[in-house]
């Protein structure tokens, strides 16, 4: 690992909840905190449903409002979401995703934003968020 890439492993320490959620993302999050890895919405459905939550809506709303405010990522390859595991809101996001066991680590990959920088500049694109899932295999899985 580089100095220039993080992983959430590296942070161990429980997460705090951000201030400022509805309700439901409030139950949302605090069932995805709960998890060991992404999950998928309606795996969130059947965590809430002792709850009161009962409506698919309700957790997907939930998850776009979480996701507009940069607390969690849709991994699209997984189908599934996870918690941010950086301070605020950041525009490019690295994932480590194991085939094998479905393990995700997110990378603070600084140099990759650094890189494609120049590109949208000279194409004039203006990007809102980039998305980037590395699939392989796990320390554990690979042993």
């Amino acid at each position: 690992m580089t100095d220039e890439a993080s992983t959430a492993s590296d942070a161990a320490a429980p997460r705090e909840r951000p201030s400022g959620l509805s309700k439901n993302e409030t139950l949302v999050w605090t069932a995805m905190a709960a998890a060991d890895g992404p999950l998928k919405a309606y795996e969130i459905l059947d965590t809430l449903k002792g709850q009161g939550v009962r409506a698919p809506m309700t957790v997907y709303r939930a998850l776009d409002g979480l996701e507009a405010k940069g607390i969690i990522h849709k991994l699209e390859g997984l189908n599934a979401f996870l918690l941010c595991n950086h301070e605020g809101p950041h525009s490019v996001q690295t994932f480590l995703v194991c085939e094998r066991c479905s393990r995700v680590e997110e990378l603070e990959a600084v140099s990759v934003e650094t890189e494609i920088a120049p590109a949208l500049k000279a194409s004039a694109f203006k990007m809102r968020t980039a998305r980037l899932e590395i699939k392989g295999a796990c320390m554990d899985c690979a042993a």
